[in-house]
């Protein structure tokens, strides 16, 4: 298969060439190559499904040998995922509590709501509001990746409307708010109904919570301070 075959020797030209002239060139066709690949999966062609379901296969075998390329692996990951089922998801799931860095727990967590299995989708939304398994910084980027999912959308529209109370209390931050009110403009057409004041508190909510931590994020780090330096003497 040639895409087999060009992605496998990859890592024979990087070393090659890494320091010539000839990197940069060589960077934007990889790019190019990712993009058709990942065209390719998204549109369900058979070649690239099985070359993605092969390679994440090979790493199930060996989880401690991942042999697909770096640039590949959110495409690679999301289409294995997507074709899968619940051992694909489980393996990914593992993966992803055991990454140590963090731009490859980004891209198992991101993949991980590619399945297409309802039931697997509504067990990783409750996972997005559990601290001991997802870290409340990585909870509103779980439930968006879920949301673009054509399976996931109305599972995850649903999941944020019955948790609002829960959801606009523990949102604090800047970045918090943009994806919640980006949730709430992707799904405008779904039509909010009663739960158009929820969603508006719960904006409000958010904005009033990053104003206080702004507010007082000196004072309260001052205090624990100082609390430390007491003890400390002690």
């Amino acid at each position: 298969m040639p895409w087999d075959s060009a992605i496998s020797n990859l890592g024979y030209f990087f070393l090659m060439f890494d320091r010539s002239e000839v990197y940069g060139p060589m960077q934007v066709s990889l790019y190019n190559q990712v993009n058709a690949i990942s065209l390719a999966c998204s549109t369900g062609l058979p070649a690239c499904l099985e070359l993605t379901k092969g390679w994440f296969k090979q790493w199930m075998d060996n989880p401690e040998n991942n042999p697909i390329h770096p640039n590949l692996r959110t495409t690679v990951y999301c289409s294995a995922i997507a074709a899968g089922g619940a051992e694909e998801w489980d393996f990914g799931w593992e993966m992803f509590r055991n990454a140590t860095i963090a731009t490859e727990a980004d891209k198992l967590m991101y993949a991980l709501a590619c399945t297409r299995e309802p039931w697997l989708l509504k067990r990783y939304l409750e996972f997005a509001l559990d601290p001991e398994k997802i870290r409340k910084q990585d909870a509103t980027s779980t439930i968006v990746y879920i949301a673009g999912n054509v399976v996931g959308q109305p599972l995850a529209w649903d999941f944020v409307r019955e948790r609002w109370e829960y959801i606009y209390t523990q949102f604090s931050t800047e970045f918090e708010l943009k994806q919640l009110q980006r949730f709430k403009e992707d799904n405008a057409h779904v039509g909010f109904g009663s739960g158009t004041l929820a969603v508006e508190q719960a904006i409000e909510r958010t904005t009033a919570n990053i104003k206080w931590v702004a507010e007082n994020k000196e004072s309260v780090m001052n205090w624990f301070n100082s609390q430390s330096q007491r003890q400390e003497v002690v």
